[in-house]
Parts: structure tokens; sequence; C-alpha cells
């Protein structure tokens, strides 16, 4: 542990925790803490990076579209 904050962790660290915060929501897993449908988002959209196949940014819709249909 670097003892980084998750703002200072590379693009692919915050990436894979979006994911990952959007599998506890979808889940309803009692370990999702804080994580909502727009802080998935959020980070996901920030952390992009070079999303050669559009596989990124098709989770970004993907996570919107959960978010419509979750109706909180």
């Amino acid at each position: 542990d670097s003892g980084a904050t998750f703002d200072q962790s590379d693009q692919e660290f915050q990436f894979a925790a979006a994911v990952a915060g959007f599998g506890m929501l979808l889940r309803q897993s009692e370990h999702k803490g804080e994580w909502t449908y727009d802080a998935v988002e959020e980070i996901a959209k920030a952390s992009l990076g070079e999303d050669e196949y559009g596989f990124r940014r098709e989770f970004v819709e993907l996570v919107a579209m959960a978010n419509s249909l979750d109706g909180k």
C-alpha cells in the first residue's frame, strides 16, 4: 500500500473500482457502502482512458440505464 488516495490512483484502478461498485449495487450488497449509480457513472466517465473498443463507454451507458430503472 503506497498510501495514495483514491484520486491519486491510476485510471485502471479507478475504473475497476467503479465496476466493482456497480456489481455491489446490482446485488444490493450490504457491503456497497456509499456507492450510488451516480457515483459509479461519474468515476467510470472520469477514468475512461484509452477505450479502443468502446467497452468502457458501453459500461457507462449500462450504468446510466440501471440508474434510470432503479427509480430511487
